[in-house]
């Protein structure tokens, strides 16, 4: 699916809303599982699973950064139900080991480590069952795939019927990169010259903790 004008989405709600119109229109009717990633995908999330009727949860994910760079990821890793996965993008960080070294990234990765498991405590009244479901992951765009990569990799270990992946935004062709990892992949707008996913929001802040938790709590009522 892509969207035929180039106006942006005013924010993340927005986003959801105009996405879950979307699927609910593309999609069968079935009982799905909608999933937010940590922490500005629930925004998104929320909407998507008010539009189909559907369960919402989140999948905890933690971007490993290079450390001149922290918004260029390395890799990124996930947690859900006690398990943890991890994604690395082997180019990129082949050339961060050979200016940072191999610690320097051991560093970075142990840090977001517990990271990641406190926050997927914190969480963990969030993690629906999965196995036999359909389940649907949202977050708030896309570029080099890594912390959606993780995310996928550890929902799998879950057994569930069928992963597909809706997102409001990502660079061109990402949706046949995404089909290695899924079985269906929602890309509302896959500009030719892709920037970065903030560009193609009015208001792109950051998601804090509360406001994920009253995300999750309206749609739980």
């Amino acid at each position: 699916m892509k969207a035929e004008d180039h106006t942006k989405y005013s924010n993340r709600t927005h986003a959801g809303s105009v996405l879950g119109m979307n699927l609910a229109l593309s999609l069968p009717a079935a009982d799905y599982t909608v999933l937010g990633l940590l922490r500005g995908g629930v925004p998104v999330a929320a909407p998507v699973a008010q539009s189909l009727g559907a369960e919402l949860g989140v999948v905890a994910v933690k971007k490993l950064g290079v450390p001149s760079n922290p918004e260029l990821a390395f890799g990124a890793i996930a947690s859900y139900q006690h398990e943890q996965a991890s994604y690395f993008n082997q180019e990129i960080r082949r050339r961060a080991i050979c200016y940072f070294g191999e610690d320097e990234l051991e560093s970075q990765r142990l840090g977001a480590t517990a990271d990641l498991s406190a926050q997927a405590k914190f969480f963990a009244d969030y993690n629906p069952a999965l196995e036999g479901k359909n389940v649907i992951i949202c977050d708030d765009g896309i570029a080099t795939g890594a912390s959606m990569f993780a995310a996928l990799q550890v929902v799998r270990e879950q057994h569930p019927h069928q992963i597909i992946v809706a997102l409001p935004v990502g660079p061109e062709q990402m949706s046949t990169v995404l089909l290695g990892w899924c079985d269906q992949a929602f890309i509302l707008r896959q500009p030719q010259n892709f920037n970065y996913v903030g560009a193609y929001y009015e208001d792109f802040s950051q998601v804090h903790r509360d406001q994920v938790v009253r995300a999750l709590e309206l749609r739980s009522q």
